[in-house]
């Protein structure tokens, strides 16, 4: 069964593209290619980030090769590391003292077939490096701490299977069934319309598009739905994501769980030496560098004398050399939207639809701790904790117990992870490794642990360091992942698939259906570079690019006639040299009766 996130992606981009083409001004054509010596410099292409958007965008380019007439920059501001949110810390060189701060579980699914493909692609898919994630503990020992109760997981299926559904004695109003069927009677019949008749699944689910999962379980949508009370929905919250979220698009929710829910139960996976394996791996079949320290302040297009039409655009940098300007027939932007939101982009007048959606799409929060403690006490319980997660209403939140490693002597374990306004509160703490108040972080943390797996001998849980990283206290991420709240996927993907003029491209995970997970930032960098592609009418290479041989998979998401489309739409907003206004081509596209 294909990814519902694919088949939603394309059915969005259908929809706006049909709606322009019944408007009054229809689809505008395809503009021919640019006229280019071929015997003068190659086409340049500035990629903005070093995360793995960028890294792949440039992988595929060198996959290219020469004949395909390109090259390219990588741009990263950040003067320290690459890969963005494939961030590793290391405490030290012991195989296993490391963790992952960003992108750490992949699970083997169809629609992750480019993931797998990379890390083949990169050598990495052998067993020493592709080894099993444990998403839970095998033995059911993983823990449920609420309101001040423990529970084992293993306790906590019996404690449904006997209709015991306030195990934790919350007394919470309207608790009469277990979480998984709670949930389920709000969902699953938008999941079995979906799996059955996508067709009458999308017409269901644009209805409440603009309804947030809080709002679907406390409105009814007909006289056949049954309304939870404000109660029930915070324990609901409570217990199966993080404080707000449910405030993010029921879309969003429906989807995850249609993805994640996948029969059979897949395989997961996790690299060992940690996520930025990945990126070094890519940059060492890189033909160019990365660029450091080079932070894009500001981008605008280049007129040729009497052209009406920019030439190329004019990315402005700062590094520790100075200001410098560099001329780029393509610029391929992998930075997050907050990120690009602080470089200057006024001169290419970006549509207004497209400034909202660069303001207003939701990014979310995420902080992890992770302490080196002197043993890994974690797997010496009497109820040992061998790899998955447990969870608590309590600040810590989740606590992940390593995958690798496992009776090692190596003691690094991610001891609180959170989201949404549960990180927000903690970040609040987050202000150096040595500063007080990290130290009252860690404390409270120590605290939680020790109540959570019933330890009263506090010395056990002494540590040796520990490392604190807060997505949105980052400069060069300026959040974790992108989450859509009520409307946006509809409102907002057409608008960041259209690239501007046909020669700005956007690319990372928000620019795709897959939020959250490395595949949508490799899906978003094939669409910007199969974009650069069809704006050059370069057959040959989009035949190459997308060949069953290719080794690099071609995303579902991704439909080359609907990427044309997108292409054409983005080469009609064409900046004027002397007013902010944009001129939209209003002559009627050569598909206009195609899609209509």
């Amino acid at each position: 069964m294909p990814s519902a996130r694919d088949q939603y992606a394309q059915y969005i981009l259908l929809e706006h593209q049909i709606r322009l083409a019944k408007s009054k001004a229809g689809l505008p054509p395809l503009r021919p290619p640019p006229l280019r010596n071929r015997n003068a410099e190659p086409i340049r292409i500035g990629i903005l980030g070093a995360g793995i958007a960028g890294l792949y965008a440039a992988l595929l380019i060198d996959y290219l090769g020469p004949e395909s007439g390109m090259t390219y920059d990588i741009l990263e501001a950040n003067p320290n590391r690459i890969g963005g949110r494939l961030y590793t810390h290391r405490f030290s060189d012991s195989p296993n003292d490391y963790f992952d701060a960003g992108a750490m579980r992949y699970p083997k699914i169809p629609w992750m077939k480019s993931i797998f493909s990379l890390f083949e692609f990169l050598n990495l898919d052998g067993p020493k490096s592709l080894i099993p994630y444990y998403l839970g503990d095998v033995r059911g020992n993983n823990i449920r701490h609420f309101n001040n109760i423990s529970i084992s997981s293993a306790r906590l299926e019996a404690a449904d299977a006997r209709g015991n559904f306030d195990p934790f004695s919350t007394e919470v109003d309207g608790l009469n069934d277990s979480i998984n069927n709670l949930m389920g009677h709000k969902i699953d019949p938008f999941k079995k319309m979906l799996t059955e008749d996508f067709q009458t699944g999308w017409d269901a689910l644009m209805s409440v598009d603009r309804w947030s999962m809080r709002d679907w379980l406390a409105l009814p949508a007909d006289d056949f739905q049954r309304t939870y009370p404000e109660q029930l929905i915070k324990y609901l919250e409570t217990f199966t994501s993080s404080t707000g979220l449910f405030d993010c698009a029921l879309s969003e929710t429906i989807l995850d769980a249609m993805d994640f829910d996948y029969q059979p139960e897949p395989e997961w996976f996790t690299i060992q030496g940690g996520g930025d394996v990945i990126a070094n791996a890519v940059l060492d079949r890189l033909t160019q560098p990365v660029q450091t320290g080079r932070r894009v302040t500001a981008i605008a297009p280049v007129f040729e004398p009497d052209s009406t039409s920019p030439s190329a655009l004019k990315v402005t940098t700062t590094s520790a050399d100075g200001p410098t300007d560099t001329e780029y027939d393509h610029v391929i932007s992998t930075m997050p939207f907050g990120c690009l939101r602080m470089v200057d982009t006024s001169a290419l007048q970006f549509p207004w639809e497209l400034q909202t959606a660069l303001r207003t799409l939701h990014y979310d929060s995420a902080i992890k701790v992770a302490v080196k403690f002197k043993r890994r006490w974690w797997e010496k319980l009497p109820r040992p904790q061998i790899g998955g997660a447990s969870t608590t209403d309590r600040p810590t939140r989740t606590v992940v117990y390593p995958s690798y490693g496992i009776g090692s002597e190596d003691a690094t374990m991610i001891v609180s992870y959170t989201w949404a306004q549960d990180a927000q509160r903690i970040g609040a703490y987050v202000k150096g490794h040595d500063c007080a108040s990290e130290q009252v972080l860690i404390d409270c943390i120590k605290r939680d642990l020790a109540d959570m797996h019933d330890i009263e001998d506090m010395s056990i849980l002494d540590h040796l360091d520990h490392k604190i990283v807060n997505w949105y206290g980052d400069e060069f991420s300026n959040g974790a992942f992108a989450l859509f709240g009520p409307g946006q996927f509809s409102s907002m993907y057409p608008q960041v698939t259209q690239p501007i003029s046909g020669m700005f491209h956007f690319a990372g995970e928000a620019t795709s259906v897959h939020h959250a997970w490395i595949i949508g930032s490799l899906n978003s960098a094939y669409r910007s570079v199969l974009e650069i592609l069809i704006h050059e009418d370069n057959q040959a290479m989009i035949k190459k690019l997308m060949s069953p041989d290719c080794p690099f998979s071609r995303p579902k998401e991704i439909d080359c006639f609907l990427t044309t489309v997108q292409v054409a739409i983005g080469q009609s907003y064409q900046p004027s040299q002397s007013t902010p206004k944009l001129t939209t081509s209003v002559e009627p596209g050569i598909w206009s009766s195609v899609i209509r």
